[in-house]
């Protein structure tokens, strides 16, 4: 009776458990990873991170190389914020324990604000993912057409879709008759269907995290930051991190990438004392309008259930700004009729010039020892001429949507686009940029940038997923150095 059962079948033996973990991706501790000579680390887990460390994890699966990550937070959430429905965006993502707002330290961009955690600000991100307009490519030492592969590996992994609901043909019917042919569905990175793609709808560096995980294992610290790039001799061979308790620890690698953010990627060069004419300057962000209105109900929406309908205005050669509408049924009357209302978020570009730049002051240092950032920010008169255009832009475009009023538009604070770009950013030329065009420094062999600092531009298109594309193309690179 102890190894069968009543019917004479023996019992299925108990279920042995591996390797036990307390998270839901395993960590290594500093102390073990001190002990490890890494062939690479990446610095920082947000989107550029995030991409790099899955496209490393999956170049070099069959091989013994290692590979390292460090992140300054702690672990927040375990998705994209989206994927929680207890989580009111604004709510959670405005708590000062999750989002730090960089704005008190920077007046030129009293906007900003930055997520210091595993994932960091992908964890809120707001999806939109549409390539550059073609035009933006002259601003980058890449053949675009190289970027086409690495276009589709990214929409490919961060499963970027056009969803298209029984109303969305409605609403673009509107906008091309009403004289904007070029408008589509906004390229989003969500999963509509899990049957296909897994349980996760909207994508976050998490997943990158995961499916990298599950190509072969890397060592993951958290409450890890960096403090210092280590190098001689032209030559990077570590980085320095810290515990919040303050211990120190060197980590030794062939190879470093990092992933900070626009902001912390160049103040850790700075401060590490790595040259370069270009880094921190050339700061780059969106002009940003906000607007809200109601719209007339299409012929084709008595019956249709209608959830948010996201529509894009792109950059053109004409007008370099784009216009994203969220569109989605606030109520019903009796007799069946609809009330729709619109959402914009609209954006202009910005030049690049480098007298707007991100610098140290040495008066003020954080409690790790590290200099402490300051700005000076401001727009140009193009940009004020571009910003202008979006808005006389966003006022014909609502109108030919059926906007029942001229919709109000506010202008946001600079920074709060969350588009940061362009502090360590990639060419040719070392007294006009930092990197080149793999995401190398200048002058420190196996030191990389993979985030929105190393882009010189997007237009005025959302840069995470033109992030993630060339960081994927770095991590290529050195996987193919490391061979």
């Amino acid at each position: 009776m102890r190894n069968r059962n009543l019917t004479g079948i023996p019992f299925c033996p108990p279920q042995v458990p591996g390797k036990l973990q307390d998270q839901f991706i395993p960590l290594t501790s500093l102390d073990e990873m001190a002990g490890t000579d890494y062939d690479v680390i990446v610095v920082g887990t947000g989107a550029g991170g995030g991409a790099a460390i899955w496209r490393l994890c999956e170049q070099l699966r069959n091989t013994g190389k290692k590979i390292g990550v460090v992140e300054a937070g702690p672990i927040l959430l375990q998705t994209h914020a989206g994927n929680l429905p207890t989580l009111r965006f604004n709510d959670y993502f405005l708590n000062p324990k999750i989002s730090r707002h960089i704005g008190n330290l920077l007046p030129d961009l009293p906007g900003a604000r930055e997520v210091i955690g595993l994932g960091g600000m992908n964890l809120f991100w707001g999806l939109a993912s549409p390539r550059m307009f073609i035009s933006e490519w002259l601003n980058y030492p890449i053949d675009r057409n190289e970027l086409e592969l690495y276009y589709n590996i990214a929409e490919q992994q961060m499963t970027v879709t056009k969803t298209k609901y029984p109303l969305s043909e409605s609403f673009l019917t509107r906008l091309w008759e009403g004289g904007f042919p070029e408008a589509t569905i906004i390229p989003r990175a969500e999963n509509l269907e899990p049957a296909k793609y897994g349980p996760v709808v909207y994508f976050s560096s998490i997943s990158f995290l995961g499916s990298a995980f599950m190509q072969r294992p890397f060592d993951l610290a958290i409450n890890a930051r960096a403090v210092q790039v280590l190098t001689d001799q032209g030559k990077v061979n570590g980085i320095k991190v810290m515990t919040p308790e303050k211990k120190a620890y060197e980590l030794k690698a062939k190879n470093i990438i990092i992933s900070a953010n626009a902001f912390q990627t160049p103040r850790l060069l700075l401060s590490s004392g790595i040259k370069g004419r270009a880094i921190g300057h050339y700061l780059t962000i969106h002009s940003f309008l906000s607007s809200s209105f109601q719209v007339k109900q299409p012929q084709s929406a008595v019956g249709n259930s209608l959830q948010t309908v996201n529509l894009l205005i792109p950059q053109t050669e004409k007008e370099t700004n784009q216009i994203q509408f969220g569109i989605s049924e606030r109520y019903k009357t009796l007799d069946n009729a609809a009330e729709y209302h619109a959402s914009t978020w609209s954006f202009g570009k910005v030049e690049s010039r480098y007298e707007n730049r991100l610098f140290l002051d040495p008066s003020r240092r954080d409690s790790y020892g590290v200099p402490e950032i300051q700005v000076h920010f401001s727009f140009s008169e193009k940009d004020k001429s571009i910003l202008a255009q979006l808005a006389d832009r966003l006022n014909k475009a609502a109108s030919v949507l059926g906007a029942n009023k001229q919709p109000e538009i506010c202008i946001a604070l600079p920074g709060s686009d969350y588009h940061v770009m362009g502090t360590c950013r990639m060419g040719d030329d070392p007294s006009t940029s930092s990197t080149n065009r793999y995401g190398q420094i200048h002058g420190v062999s196996g030191l990389y940038i993979a985030d929105n600092s190393v882009l010189p531009t997007t237009g005025a298109a959302n840069p995470t997923l033109t992030t993630a594309a060339l960081a994927i193309r770095t991590a290529d690179y050195v996987s193919r150095q490391l061979d």
